[in-house]
Order: C-alpha cells, then structure tokens, then sequence
C-alpha cells in the first residue's frame, strides 16, 4: 500500500493510485497507437528490373483496381491514426487537468492555514490610538465579529468547527513576540496574561488556560470584537499570535501601574490622592460612554478594578472584554460577572440591560472611597468572620446592603453619584451619558 507522502493519518493515498492507473491506460494507449503505425503497408523499391510490357485489358483492370483498394486502406489507417491521436491528446488532457484541480483542492485547503512567515500578516503600532468621536462609537453586528464557516477548518470530536481565516489579517509574526519573565504578571481562572515585547515595543499577552474548541472560539470573538475598537479610554489592540489554535495569544498595549485593584491595596489615600482619582474616574466613565454608544450598545459584563489598567503616562483605561457582549434585543439574561460588581439584576437572573455595568462603576466608586474590596470589611457579629458569598448575595440582591463608602475622606459628589448608581432598580440609576456630562464639569 502506499501512504501520501507529508500526509499525517493517511494511510492510503487514493489519489496517488488514480494518477498511475490513468499512467498505464496512456501507455496502452500509445502502445497499441505503435502497433498500428507497424502494420500500414509500406512500397518498396525493387532491387532488380523487369521487361516492360504492355499490359492487357484485364490485366489493367485489375491493377487499377488493387490501387484503389491500397488508396482506400491508406485513408483509413490514416484517420484510425488520427482519431487515436486526438483520443490521447483529449485523455492527457483531462489527467492534466484532474491534476491541477488536485493540487489547487489542496493548495486552497491549506492556505488559511496561518503560518509564522505569512504574507498576510499585518502590524499595528502600539503607543498610537486613533482619535475618535465619543459621541455614537461604529455601531458592531454579531455577524461582523462571528466566525464564518468559509476558509481553514479545524475540526474537534467531529462537531465543533473552528476558523482562524478571520484573525488572519491580524496576525503578528511569532518571531517577533518575546514573553519576558517566568511568570505572568496577572492571572484568572480563564487565563494569563505575560508581559511581552513586540518588536522594540513593550507589551502585554493574554492566553487562555483551556483548548477546547468552545474556549478558542470565545477568545476568537473577543480578539475580534477588539480589533475594531478604537477609543483612548480602552487598552490598545495590537494583534494576534499564533503557531496552532491552542497557542492563540491575544497581544495589547502593555500598561506600567498594573490594575486598579493591586494600585489601591499598594497605595495610600495620601499617595493616590483624589485629583488623580478624578482623572482615572473620568477615563473609566468615557470608556464605559465608548462601548454603550456603539450602534448596537455593548456591555462589558465583568466591569471591576482588575479589569481597570494603569499606566504613568497614558492614564487609565478598561480591558478584558472577554464577557463583553452586544445587546440582544435590548436584554441579557445570562448572570455574568464577578460577584462583589454584579448588579442585583444580574444576580437574580433577571433581564439586564447597558444600567448593570453603571451598578458596576458605582462599586468601582466605593472603592475609590476606601481601597478596599467590597464587602471585605463588613463582619458578620455572630461568627466574627466576613459574611459568606451567599449571604451577600441575597442582600444584595435585595437592596439592603451596598459596599462601604467613606464619607469622611471621599467627596460628596462621588457618594452621592456612588450611590445613585448602585440603585436596587436600573430605571433609577443614571445613563452613562448623563454621568460623562456631570463627571467634567465636577472635576
């Protein structure tokens, strides 16, 4: 038997058996074509001369009618011969062209298939964010960050379908990114994220911890619902890398301060003071007015400190929109998110709309207030211990408990509008466009 040379898995190549069976019908074919040729009658000159005589009657009769007979014989082996030759003509072909469709099948079978020296690959520059309206975003369908079921295939347990065509454009060469460090500089329980370098430029990749194809394919479709964002106020998109579906990487802008979350617990009041809080609150709030006033709002879904990025120089920006999701006709009802920041809705299951992310800034607000995670601080006085997930989850979700604000240090304006956004029903609490007016104006 033979195997497909380069073939994984193939143990016979039907292909390879077809293209010798159609080699030896070609030589028969011109093999009888030869044997043809051999017997047509051929003249001869004689070696001896004869008397001439002068031939009878009957005798030239017959001798015209031999010579019409060889004429005869002569036109017909020569359209045998030609009608033989145009046969082989027409099979050569036809196997030449059945070769070519092969070979482009398998040409086009393996053309998305990304590799590391890909022509289409594609760079983007790191520290430059275009400037863009603030007002009415691009507008975003499901079908424009969907994958589509055209280009390479990957197939797992012989259902679920993977295509990487989408990322194509986007792909970064796998040479060029260098993870710096042993160990991630954050990590979840999806994923971690390393700090890289991308060229001469520093930043950072996030890598999911699961392969299946129902992972891959939800990291796919929040690498592309990033790519078409472009807002100062959201971390920066860089690109795509990868060598095989399970090493996809998703790479952005690298931000120097970390997360919100470790920036407070490292910090002091004093050291992070409320003019600098102002500047990060703003930047948290237009960053929020981007993704809600896409065509089709979109709703972060897990808005919290760890997903708030810091840097020196570029201030503050939102990330990780791996939860993010359009509004599907105008309501979710799937209770996404980090508890401590879901909004009672969200909890309970109910229908929730673009309102549940500005319960989440409300609780981002409170930590502005005291650096501490919510709720951490409130003991239960039976056990002397922090009150259980399912305790504060229930008074959550039935307005009698919020995260603790401190009025004494915190400005009045950021109580009140803490307060306000954390509202038990989402029809009390403002839109994020009302907030994005008051929020400059106060500072």
């Amino acid at each position: 038997m033979a195997k497909e040379p380069n073939t994984p898995g193939s143990f016979v190549s039907y292909r390879y058996l077809g293209t010798l069976a159609s080699a030896w019908n070609l030589h028969l074919i011109v093999d009888k074509l030869g044997q043809i040729a051999s017997s047509t009658p051929t003249t001869t000159t004689p070696t001896t001369s004869t008397p001439i005589s002068v031939p009878s009657e009957s005798s030239s009769s017959s001798t015209i009618a031999h010579a019409h007979t060889s004429s005869h014989a002569k036109v017909l082996d020569t359209a045998v011969i030609a009608g033989v030759a145009a046969t082989v003509f027409i099979l050569v072909a036809i196997l030449g062209f059945c070769i070519y469709r092969r070979r482009q099948g398998k040409s086009t079978s393996t053309s998305d298939v990304a590799q590391p020296d890909d022509a289409a690959t594609c760079y983007f520059p790191v520290l430059l964010t275009p400037a863009v309206s603030m007002g009415t975003g691009t507008g975003l369908s499901t079908a424009q960050y969907q994958s589509s079921k055209r280009g390479s295939l990957i197939v797992e347990d012989g259902d679920d379908v993977l295509n990487m065509a989408p990322l194509r454009k986007f792909k970064l060469e796998v040479d060029d990114l260098v993870t710096v460090g042993s160990k991630p500089i954050a990590s979840g329980a999806y994923g971690d994220v390393w700090r890289g370098r991308y060229l001469k430029d520093d930043v950072a990749i996030k890598r999911i911890k699961h392969d299946s194809t129902r992972h891959i394919q939800k990291f796919m479709d929040e690498i592309l619902l990033m790519s078409k964002m472009q807002c100062n106020y959201i971390v920066e998109f860089v690109g795509a890398s990868w060598r095989r579906p399970t090493d996809l990487a998703c790479v952005v802008e690298y931000m120097d301060l970390g997360d919100l979350r470790s920036f407070l617990s490292k910090t002091t009041p004093d050291q992070f003071t409320w003019p600098q809080k102002h500047m990060s609150i703003s930047s948290i709030v237009h960053g929020l007015l981007y993704l809600h006033t896409f065509e089709t709002p979109i709703i972060h879904r897990d808005l919290k400190s760890r997903n708030v990025l810091l840097d020196s120089k570029k201030g503050t920006k939102l990330t990780d929109f791996g939860e993010s999701r359009e509004v599907d006709e105008n309501t979710l009802t799937c209770g996404i998110g980090t508890y401590q920041w879901m909004a009672p809705e969200v909890i309970s299951g109910r229908e929730y709309t673009v309102a549940a992310d500005v319960y989440s800034l409300g609780v981002l607000l409170t930590e502005f207030s005291t650096h501490l995670t919510p709720y951490t601080d409130m003991i239960n006085p039976h056990t002397q211990k922090q009150f259980n997930q399912q305790y504060l989850l229930t008074q959550v979700t039935s307005g009698k408990i919020r995260p603790t604000i401190d009025v004494s240090t915190t400005p009045t304006w950021v109580a009140d509008l803490a307060l306000q956004c954390m509202a038990t029903n989402p029809e009390d609490r403002p839109s994020i466009m009302v907030i994005a007016a008051m929020v400059p104006r106060i500072v």
